[in-house]
């Protein structure tokens, strides 16, 4: 990793969001940075007058946020963008997803989390929350270079059999037992790695193909472990048909039959969630991890049929997540941002609901609760973990400059210029500061095109039109 600097100040911030319990806005903002927290923060005139720094960083013409933090990312799945473009989610689930996730190695698996945490990196994310691969450990390391931090898992699953279809022979064949002993080996080994920035969960991928005693079992090792659980939830009209069929409910309701339910849950998609199940969540804690950029490429009908704005109204968390270079296509949480608000709104036909301000909420505080790290991230305070993205604004897609924040959310291009996390810096005026990233890029291509090969499916991805050499 990079060059720590025990002591960082950052002034001359145009405009400093601090998402503090008041939703400051400083103008002329200062965050002093002392080894992995914030020391200070205020106006450059308070803050920089009373700070000794190893390091000055000139914040003039930057927008500061937190660090944005995405809930919802397939780390492993970064070099198989384009392999399933075009197709319905039994074929983009079972064939295009699994069958390249069947010819991924363990080394694949490095290089594909950390370029996706490169992708992250530049977008000015900071945290992520993966839904759980067969390479956890892989996705640890890349973490432990990157500077990020993140939340890994071990899939887990136990019926191979679905209303959808079959999973593939290659993967995802475990026993119960098979499954929960390996997933349990992963937190134990994980949790904490790397000065704490890597946290690991237990995954519960698909809903469908785990059976009640393995949701039950996950359930009661997590609450033992004091660990969460991420899986993906009413993620479209097929799975939730899917789990009516197999299992007599949907996927919310089960959990709730089986007593496996409860606030160290993050549910991804939950685009088809029934009236029940919306009082579920608001009755048991859970949190949501809105995906708007996948519901749009897949056809899911998430914004057009989820109801994120009344589990906001209801009080319950609702965060975002890019999801994968395989379903969304691109990690970028401000440009999901864009698409939260954008979606709502034409839903609604009110141009009203969902705000810049409420966005950014689930972009940072609500995603640092769906993490279970509050405590530490999601807002700039004082004491809190330095997790921070900045944003050059002299350019003309951010000018003038009259809301900041509507400036970010509907306006801007994405991309950030300097992210600092856990106190070191890790993205600075433009250039990465802790790997090499055309190595990595060259990885990526280099892979990519040898798993699309092996699977069989590099001939899924190619131009209609013709390509001429």
């Amino acid at each position: 990793m990079g060059s720590v600097m025990s002591r960082i100040l950052i002034n001359n911030i145009d405009w400093l969001i601090t998402m503090d319990p008041d939703r400051r806005i400083i103008k002329n903002g200062a965050i002093a940075i002392d080894d992995d927290r914030i020391a200070a923060i205020g106006t450059t005139k308070d803050v920089g007058a009373n700070f000794s720094a190893e390091k000055i960083i000139d914040a003039t013409g930057k927008l500061a946020i937190p660090g944005l933090i995405d809930t919802h990312v397939h780390s492993t799945q970064q070099l198989g963008r384009g392999l399933a473009d075009g197709c319905d989610i039994a074929v983009h689930l079972l064939q295009r997803l699994y069958g390249y996730e069947s010819e991924v190695m363990v080394d694949d698996a490095y290089w594909a989390a950390l370029c996706c945490q490169l992708e992250m990196i530049r977008a000015g994310t900071t945290c992520f929350i993966d839904p759980g691969s067969y390479f956890p450990e892989q996705t640890a390391k890349a973490t432990g270079v990157s500077g990020m931090r993140g939340i890994v898992a071990r899939t887990a699953v136990d019926v191979h059999q679905t209303s959808i279809g079959a999973l593939p022979e290659k993967m995802f064949r475990e026993t119960r037992q098979e499954a929960v002993e390996k997933a349990e080996k992963v937190v134990r080994e994980l949790n904490g790695l790397h000065d704490g920035r890597v946290r690991a969960w237990f995954s519960l991928r698909v809903l469908v193909a785990c059976s009640d005693e393995l949701i039950r079992d996950v359930k009661a090792k997590a609450d033992e472990l004091g660990v969460g659980i991420v899986m993906h939830a009413c993620e479209s009209r097929d799975e939730v048909v899917a789990s009516r069929v197999q299992y007599g409910m949907q996927d919310v309701e089960r959990m709730a039959h089986l007593g496996a339910i409860g606030p160290n849950m993050v549910l991804i998609h939950m685009g088809w969630a029934s009236p029940k199940e919306l009082v579920l969540c608001m009755r048991h804690d859970l949190k949501i991890s809105c995906s708007p950029s996948c519901g749009y490429r897949l056809a899911f009908g998430s914004m057009e049929f989820g109801r994120f704005p009344e589990m906001l109204e209801l009080g319950v968390t609702v965060s975002l997540g890019s999801d994968g270079a395989m379903s969304s296509n691109y990690l970028d949480i401000v440009r999901e941002m864009f698409l939260a608000s954008g979606g709502a709104k034409a839903q609604r036909l009110d141009p009203s609901i969902m705000p810049p301000e409420t966005v950014l909420e689930m972009a940072t505080i609500h995603g640092a609760k769906a993490a279970l790290w509050f405590d530490e991230i999601g807002s700039l305070e004082k004491g809190k973990k330095a997790d921070i993205a900045m944003f050059e604004t002299r350019k003309p897609e951010w000018r003038p400059i009259l809301n900041p924040l509507s400036n970010l959310v509907y306006a801007s291009r994405g991309g950030a210029d300097t992210v600092v996390c856990n106190g070191c810096v890790l993205l600075e005026n433009g250039v990465i500061q802790t790997f090499d990233e055309a190595s990595a890029l060259q990885e990526a291509q280099v892979r990519g095109s040898r798993i699309a090969n092996s699977s069989d499916l590099m001939k899924k991805a190619q131009p209609k039109w013709p390509v001429i050499e």
